[in-house]
């Protein structure tokens, strides 16, 4: 299964939530390859701090659109799960992001200005699915989101205008986050209960849409 985490926008949380799942499937017995799109490579630099007596998963850069896919299909013979690390850019790669893909994963902020660059977004998600031989289903992942703030609730009752479900786990603003990026590691591996079980929710919320759409066995 190739899952890819993107979106147009730069600092949405992308690289962090495939590092964070990548973690979390390791752990669950699956075999793990991360495919690192953007030209800063930092999913490539997580993985290369992160400790050798942790769990094994792997990471490669891939940085040429018209290499992506070919990447992408060669990798999956030897891993179960391909995640993707989308990179914010209007050019040929995201288009390629969502046609390698099997499923799509949109992390979102809940922020006037996130909600206005979507419409880029799916013109570029319309435009691959054209030219796509499969559907390739979407799912919105709120970033950042507190339900008890006003404005927040508004950006996810506006989403439902684009027509893509929005996955029922979100995601908090919490620093377990920013420590694991820098450490190498997944907040499954520290400390933080609460941001551990955040993302073990979203994990089995993805790979049961993903059961159910035959491309994984649970």
């Amino acid at each position: 299964m190739k899952i890819a985490i993107t979106n147009l926008k730069g600092g949405v949380g992308k690289t962090t939530i495939t590092q964070n799942l990548a973690v979390c499937l390791t752990h669950m017995g699956y075999r793990v390859c991360v495919v690192d799109t953007d030209t800063n490579q930092n999913t490539l630099a997580w993985f290369g701090v992160r400790s050798e007596e942790l769990p094994n998963l792997n990471v490669v850069g891939s940085t040429d659109p018209k290499a992506l896919i070919k990447t992408v299909t060669n990798l999956h013979n030897d891993y179960d799960i391909i995640l993707i690390d989308g990179t914010p850019s209007l050019g040929e790669m995201t288009t390629r992001v969502i046609l390698a893909s099997d499923l799509l994963i949109i992390p979102i902020l809940p922020s006037a200005n996130d909600f206005r660059a979507m419409e880029q977004f799916f013109e570029r998600y319309n435009l691959a699915q054209e030219t796509a031989s499969k559907e390739i289903p979407a799912y919105f992942l709120l970033n950042q989101y507190a339900e008890n703030v006003r404005l927040h609730a508004e950006i996810k009752e506006l989403l439902e205008q684009f027509g893509l479900p929005i996955l029922e786990t979100t995601i908090r603003n919490r620093v377990s986050y920013v420590a694991s990026a820098v450490e190498g590691t997944g907040v499954y591996e520290g400390s933080d209960n609460k941001a551990k079980l955040e993302m073990v929710e979203l994990t089995n919320e993805i790979l049961k849409l993903a059961a159910e759409a035959g491309l994984v066995t649970q």
